[in-house]
Parts: C-alpha cells; structure tokens; sequence
C-alpha cells in the first residue's frame, strides 16, 4: 500500500504501508526513504558462483556490499551469467570492498539471477542487501 500524504516535517511525501488492519496485523507505515523489503544474502566462495537467486518479474537491486578475500583475486558481478553489472573489483590478499549507495549499485535484468565471476583462487566472503523491484 502507499499513500500520498505530508510526513512528521509537513512535506509532501509518499508514505508506505504494509499489514491488513487487523488486531495481529496492524498497519506499518514509513516514510517512502525508508523500506521495509529490504533483503540480505552473504556467501563464501572460492570460485565463480551465484550468489542471489532469480525471482520472477522482478529485477535484484543491490543497495551495499562488502566483500573480502583471503588472496589476490578480481571479482565482477553479472545478471544470469551473461552480461556485467559492476566494474572488476581487485581485491589484495586479505582485502575488503565495502560499498553502499540509497539509490543502488547496480541491478540485474528482470527476473535474472545475481552472480560473481572469480578470477583467481581465493575464499571470498560476501553480504550484500538488495531490494526486489
């Protein structure tokens, strides 16, 4: 659900709603900036790997990682396998990547599974949010 109205400041917002009105589940609402369909996926790799399942119309939003290594490695992500959504990141031997952004990262295509190509042998650790659009 999401409605039009004016948020705690008295500017114009949309406010979004989630539950049935009911006495188990009442109405939620948050101001449109916030979100309550957030979801998170962490893995350890030590190759080329999917690391979020495809999800039928919708597309995969990714709002932040971190990813860290245990060697020398580059890692990349793509949609299903085919085509690169993010730059090649090069990670050093015990090296972190933390990266965020309100707006996303980068998504895949509709209905299209998230996955890392690996070059290099390493464990790989990875979290990540995202957001199903």
């Amino acid at each position: 659900m999401s409605l039009y109205g004016r948020d705690a400041n008295g500017n114009d917002a949309y406010i979004r709603g989630t539950g049935t009105g009911t006495v188990s589940d009442g109405y939620l609402t948050a101001h449109d900036v916030l979100t309550d369909e957030l979801k998170f996926s962490s893995s350890t790799i030590s190759a080329s790997a999917d690391v979020i399942t495809a999800v039928a119309g919708k597309k995969l939003r990714v709002m932040s990682l971190v990813v860290s290594a245990s060697a020398a490695c580059t890692l990349k992500f793509q949609t299903d396998a085919t085509t690169d959504v993010s730059g090649t990141f090069y990670l050093p031997a015990n090296g972190t990547i933390s990266v965020s952004n309100p707006l996303g990262l980068f998504e895949t295509d509709s209905g299209e599974k998230l996955n890392i190509i690996q070059t290099g042998t390493a464990d790989v650790g990875v979290s990540i949010s995202y957001r199903e659009v």
